[in-house]
């Protein structure tokens, strides 16, 4: 298309033709993807500006951490910028070599990603076929639906147990012999509740060979709780398992899209074979590197975000309103009207978590100045509506 052409008609013009006929999109778009919807971000603080007719707007609907990312880290990006015309390095050998260190695997058992989001999709990339099943907890992380649909499985929901918790007595129960992934969060999002170490070991035991459990720990920075089951300590390099993590979290880095997870060797090759080319880039690489030496700064994230969820715990009872004990950096609010106290939260500047119609919002974890905000517009919203 010439370039006089596009100025008259636009890159868009609806009745450009091709071979000289019309385009025909459902026969060009794979089929599969008919009535799926594209992910749907949470509003944009300009947005909330516009909608409140206030300046004082707290984003807490992505479970994005207060504090931008670590000294150290925005040290070493800053002595990157001049070098910014060469590619990434492609293989984050550097990376994968220091996680190898810090958690006594072998540097071949490290998965690198554009986030633990690019991890998910290529595992189940090379892991699923047509007709294979995915079996997860639901409500849980929204990304594993959408890998199921991608690779056309079939979706294996498991309600949550009372508590929003996992069931995972059911989820082993629903493994059958066209089971090839099952997906694990703990905490889970969007409720912040975890599964217990006898009840993981007990699954784990149930789960045959011919699959594989995928433990998605984005938030296990933030978890206090002694009965943890951290995944790594399950993780040989031999049995199916995979454990991901992140640094868009307790580390800040969530602009830079950045996850890394622990898979056997004969699995992170294939996770090679099918990546794109310099899938990290340089900034995250190195952000990631430094992130990793400030141990002193994630303790002190971690005690902080204690904090305020406890503030937040008080403050919640005190106005007769239903939460779910979280272990990550978020508190799932429940509600039998999500939509109206979602709104009138907006009207207060504070952006939270909507689920459509599931009866719950999810809150995230601020500063201690968005913390006491957050009290202040449920305070506001319970004064005029009676409750939440």
């Amino acid at each position: 298309m010439t370039l006089a052409y596009r100025a008259r008609v636009g890159d868009n013009a609806p009745h450009i033709r091709a071979g000289g006929s019309a385009v025909s999109w459902d026969r060009l778009i794979r089929e599969e993807l008919e009535g799926l919807s594209p992910y749907t971000p949470g509003l944009r603080e300009e947005q909330v500006r516009e909608r409140a007719g206030r300046d004082d707007i707290c984003k807490l609907s992505s479970n994005e951490h207060p504090d931008g990312p670590v000294p150290s880290a925005i040290e070493a990006m800053r002595a990157e910028l001049g070098g910014l015309n060469r590619y990434p390095e492609g293989a984050a050998v550097a990376l994968r070599e220091k996680l190898a260190t810090r958690f006594d695997v072998s540097s071949d058992q490290v998965l690198v990603g554009a986030g633990s989001n690019e991890l998910l999709r290529l595992l189940a990339q090379v892991v699923l076929r047509p007709g294979d099943e995915v079996v997860y907890a639901w409500p849980s992380f929204v990304v594993y639906p959408m890998v199921t649909n991608i690779f056309q499985a079939a979706h294996v929901k498991v309600p949550l147990a009372p508590g929003e918790v996992h069931d995972l007595s059911a989820m082993a129960a629903a493994i059958t012999g066209r089971t090839r992934i099952v997906f694990l969060c703990n905490p889970n999002n969007p409720t912040g509740t975890i599964y217990h170490r006898a009840e993981f070991e007990e699954f784990l035991a149930a789960v045959p060979p011919h699959v594989l459990v995928v433990v998605d720990e984005a938030y296990y920075e933030f978890v206090t709780d002694a009965g943890y089951p951290d995944g790594l300590d399950y993780f040989d390099g031999v049995r199916p398992l995979v454990v991901l993590r992140t640094f868009s979290k307790i580390y800040s880095l969530a602009g830079l899209r950045v996850g890394y997870g622990f898979a056997p060797a004969a699995l992170v090759r294939a996770v090679d074979c099918v990546r794109e080319p310099f899938n990290v880039n340089t900034l995250a690489q190195v952000a990631a590197l430094a992130s990793l030496d400030d141990e002193a700064e994630v303790s002190r994230r971690r005690a902080e975000n204690q904090e305020q969820k406890t503030y937040l715990h008080s403050s919640f009872d005190r106005l007769g309103i239903t939460w779910v004990p979280s272990e990550a950096n978020f508190v799932y609010v429940m509600t039998e009207r999500p939509v109206e106290v979602f709104d009138a939260l907006l009207e207060q500047g504070v952006i939270v978590r909507d689920f459509g119609t599931a009866p719950a919002l999810r809150v995230g974890i601020g500063s201690p100045e968005e913390t006491r905000r957050t009290v202040e517009a449920f305070e506001a919203v319970v004064s005029r509506l009676g409750s939440v």
